[in-house]
């Protein structure tokens, strides 16, 4: 799996952290050292200066934005300029809280480490709103004529599967409900070729070895299970995520609600890996249904992916 991004370069996130709160702690200075100490106007220049650098960069920011974003979601455009306002607003704050500042005030002494901690959470804030974006896919629509027919008088259908990028591994969960009764399906199966239409950026994989499960009743508290998950599903709204993963694998839900006449399908990219907590949930929760892999092949993953190739 290749990931875009390198969670081991922790000193270097450090480091840009620890100089996003050294402007208000230097204005929370400047300040402090003008109201107590003499060389008033050289305290109120050093603090002019650094004023006039935050609202330049903040300007340059706007224009290079201008230029440079193209995004499609609220999200990414409006948050990290709300961000930078907040982050020179706090500027003044904490430049007006050094003027004020009497260390023998106790309520004074515990607002001191404000002056770095919020400073780092709204440069967090700042780098998530930017690199954040839509994950998955969501889909609603109706459900045809020929989806009704073959429903057989069920309530519901959910339909879940899970592969590698390629499909060379792909296991799948069906939960049909009936007279307030819940059955259970598991399917397996190897991939036996794979198309990819570069015109289309479609990837189609067809299916060949594997083995479809019998249907299973299930008991009372399962059952209870999966109308939670079904409510989960009917619920899920957009998620954003700062991971960009290639390769990797996917998951898919398709929820049939006959009574309603609805069909929603869902995609989920990674879903472990994109820290996306509903997302990751409905996902569990679906795999928590499998059945050991030794159950229906004697093949490990490794071993299928070789046979593939």
């Amino acid at each position: 799996m290749l990931e875009l991004y390198d969670d081991s370069d922790f000193c270097g996130i450090l480091c840009v952290f620890s100089l996003a709160f050294l402007p208000h702690l230097l204005g929370f200075l400047f300040a402090l050292f003008y109201e107590k100490f003499r060389l008033k106007k050289l305290w109120l220049s050093l603090w002019s200066v650094l004023l006039c650098a935050l609202v330049c960069g903040y300007v340059i920011f706007v224009y290079k934005a201008d230029e440079d974003i193209m995004v499609e979601n609220f999200v990414s455009i409006a948050m990290p300029f709300l961000v930078m306002l907040l982050y020179i607003a706090f500027f003044f704050a904490c430049s007006l809280f050094g003027k004020n500042f009497d260390s023998k005030r106790l309520y004074c002494k515990l607002l001191l480490p404000l002056v770095v901690i919020i400073p780092m959470l709204l440069l967090w804030s700042f780098g998530w709103s930017i690199m954040a974006h839509p994950y998955g896919e969501i889909s609603d629509e109706p459900l045809e004529q020929a989806g009704l027919i073959v429903s057989q008088g069920a309530d519901y259908e959910m339909y879940f599967s899970i592969a590698d990028a390629w499909g060379n591994d792909s296991r799948s969960v069906t939960f049909l409900e009936r007279n307030d009764s819940v059955f259970f399906q598991f399917g397996y199966s190897e991939c036996a070729d794979v198309q990819y239409d570069t015109t289309k950026n479609l990837l189609t994989v067809r299916h060949g070895d594997g083995t479809v499960g019998k249907w299973i009743l299930m008991d009372v508290e399962k059952s209870a299970i999966v109308r939670k998950l079904k409510k989960s599903i009917e619920d899920y709204g957009q998620e954003f995520s700062t991971a960009d993963i290639l390769d990797g694998y996917g998951s898919s839900v398709v929820l049939k609600d006959y009574k309603r006449k609805t069909r929603r399908h869902l995609y989920f990219p990674n879903a472990k890996h994109s820290r996306v907590y509903d997302a990751m949930t409905i996902e569990k929760t679906f795999e928590s249904f499998m059945p050991p892999r030794e159950t229906y092949t004697t093949l490990s993953y490794k071993e299928v992916e070789k046979k593939m190739q």
